[in-house]
């Protein structure tokens, strides 16, 4: 519980995050913040046959991260894998474990890394990233943390994504293009439609618009939907009097 004087986790986190030296020190300062185990974030350029990662920064043990290498780990993973494909969070229990992929799970469990976890995909034009963390904690202590903490998670994961294409690219980064979905859930909030609404439009269930919406303005770097909306309509990814723009 904070004392009276102690400003809220999330605000406390994302501040240290935000002036945080490396995308390395962010993690760690995330690690702490929520008592995760480990934390581990991926950008991907390319993602065909195989994932390629040329960007990666983990608080996991060096000597795992060696021997995950050295295998050759990242054509297995399903993590890896199944989070370069999706467009939303999942937790890994949701994730079907391949035959070829038990013999590595089985490694990584031999060497610390737990059994639980969640990932957080984000799709930034070319580039796809992935931030996962991983926790030795079970069942329903996983699970009430999952559903208390995954707001402020994904909140923080797209200031780390912002963090880690700063360290790679500078000040000379374009601005990062939404997906269909977050265009289309922009593009019915402008014409006046709530959540509810664009879920039913859209066949999504309410809290994925939710989830759209709040991605894209994160993308936009826009503090209300009100300013995203805006945004996106000067930057014509939206445009409210006819179709939505790719």
């Amino acid at each position: 519980m904070n004392s009276d004087d102690e400003p809220p986790r999330l605000e406390r986190t994302f501040h240290e995050i935000d002036v945080a030296p490396t995308v390395q020190a962010a993690l760690e300062i995330f690690q702490q913040a929520y008592d995760i185990d480990f934390v581990t974030y991926h950008l991907a350029q390319t993602v065909a046959d195989v994932v390629d990662a040329p960007f990666v920064r983990t608080t996991y043990r060096d000597a795992w991260v060696a021997r995950y290498l050295l295998k050759g780990y990242v054509k297995v993973d399903p993590i890896v894998q199944q989070g370069f494909l999706r467009q939303l969070p999942f937790d890994w229990s949701e994730i079907d474990i391949p035959d070829v992929a038990h013999e590595f799970l089985a490694d990584a469990l031999q060497n610390g890394v737990g059994a639980n976890g969640y990932s957080i995909p984000i799709i930034d034009k070319s580039r796809r990233a992935l931030i996962s963390l991983n926790t030795g904690a079970k069942g329903q202590i996983w699970s009430n943390q999952v559903a208390s903490d995954r707001g402020e998670w994904l909140e923080l994961a797209f200031l780390i994504h912002k963090k880690a294409v700063f360290e790679l690219h500078g000040e000379n980064d374009p601005i990062p293009q939404l997906g269909a979905r977050e265009i289309e859930c922009l593009h019915w909030t402008a014409l006046g439609k709530d959540s509810k609404d664009i879920a039913a439009i859209l066949g999504l269930s309410e809290h994925t618009t939710q989830t759209y919406l709040k991605t894209a303005r994160f993308k936009l770097g826009a503090a209300t939907i009100s300013a995203a909306i805006a945004r996106a309509i000067q930057l014509r990814l939206i445009n409210p009097y006819g179709n939505t723009q790719n």
